[in-house]
């Protein structure tokens, strides 16, 4: 397979080749092929780097590079990067011609991949180490004691709660990853009676986002299903997954009897956590604890909204005043029917005519009568 995705390389460049002027330096970019750090890219080597690495370390790179040499040695680089050394493009219709070239050789690469399912039980390593701005999380490369979340759920095996990551990867890319939460239930003897499962949200690395976004999580959701043999997987992605199966095969029976819904059936707890975090992660979907310690998708009697990417979190019992963006507490909120927004006390004023509070800002100030009037009221005068 690596073999024949070369050839393909190297038939798209010498295609180029009949069309576009070379560059002075063409004939110095040596054994050209797909990366192996990074299958999405194209990888090169130098003929000078050959020369010395010979010289200084006396390793021969020889006409065929072995798999260790090529992810030790060699450049990786995007497919459009390395063709602008190769070539020299001078008119709008070799420009035209190059970025054809470009576009069939990225689908290529993306659409034969290959790829393995992975299992990472690390979540909050996993998380630090990251990438960011690889695949559209808010939280990649984060500090990893943003995550220590993760780790208390899993370190109480009480909770009967336990959160891995999984995906699939290639080499060291990974190509999509998410949460896999699974929750044990147990008879009174402590025997394990049943399972339930949810598979969070799903990231997708960003070059795959137009051309395997739905079929990746499609595949990651029945790898997961069967690798836990799950009779039913609620899915974060089940609107988009649904979607890819009705395009596909259409008929979506199979997978609404597997996938009934996108939200959890269970939820986490997490006792005596304040004596342990400092930090907390942005949650997708259980982002909410109580009162009561639980962690879950509900937000009645929230005490803490896990909606932050700073390592912080919202206090459930504040509102935020939509007029000047302050945080006041719940009980010293203003809630303007006329306006419908929620305000803070220098925000609001009452208006006596309407027997109610509307926001500053949409009200006049009558000094004769020492009264406010709403804007409506006066327009309709």
């Amino acid at each position: 397979m690596k073999t024949q995705k070369q050839n393909i390389i190297l038939d798209s460049i010498n295609y180029l080749k009949i069309f576009l002027p070379l560059h002075k330096e063409f004939n110095t970019y040596k054994h050209i092929g797909q990366a192996i750090s990074d299958p999405l890219k194209v990888s090169y080597i130098s003929a000078g780097k050959i020369k010395g690495i010979k010289e200084n370390t006396g390793v021969e790179i020889s006409s065929r590079p072995t798999d260790e040499q090529r992810n030790k040695y060699f450049t990786a680089t995007t497919i459009e990067k390395l063709l602008k050394k190769l070539f020299v493009v001078n008119t709008s219709d070799e420009s035209k011609k190059m970025y054809d070239v470009v576009n069939n050789i990225d689908d290529y690469l993306k659409q034969n991949l290959e790829y393995k399912y992975f299992v990472d039980t690390d979540v909050s390593g996993f998380y630090s180490n990251e990438p960011e701005n690889y695949n559209g999380s808010c939280m990649a490369g984060k500090p990893e004691s943003y995550f220590k979340l993760y780790d208390y759920i899993n370190d109480h095996p009480t909770n009967d709660v336990e959160v891995k990551i999984v995906g699939f990867k290639t080499q060291d890319l990974v190509l999509a990853r998410g949460l896999l939460w699974c929750k044990t239930y147990r008879d009174a003897l402590g025997g394990i009676t049943a399972k339930a499962y949810f598979l969070d949200r799903i990231y997708i690395h960003n070059k795959l986002q137009n051309s395997s976004f739905a079929k990746l999580q499609f595949e990651l959701y029945q790898t997961i299903r069967k690798y836990y043999k799950a009779d039913e997987l609620r899915a974060y992605n089940k609107t988009q997954i649904e979607s890819y199966i009705l395009n596909k095969y259409d008929s979506t029976s199979k997978f609404v009897f597997k996938c009934k819904f996108s939200h959890p059936s269970f939820c986490v707890g997490v006792k005596g956590y304040e004596d342990t975090l400092s930090r907390y992660p942005y949650m997708d979907t259980f982002k909410y604890i109580d009162d009561s310690e639980i962690l879950s998708i509900d937000d009645a009697d929230s005490v803490k909204i896990l909606d932050q990417t700073d390592g912080h979190y919202t206090e459930a019992a504040q509102e935020c005043c939509d007029e000047c963006g302050d945080y006041i507490d719940r009980d010293d909120s203003i809630y303007s029917e006329v306006d419908d927004q929620t305000l803070c006390c220098d925000c609001a004023v009452y208006i006596d005519e309407r027997g109610e509070h509307a926001n500053r800002s949409n009200t006049y100030y009558n000094n004769y009568s020492g009264s406010y009037h709403h804007e409506d009221d006066i327009s309709r005068a």
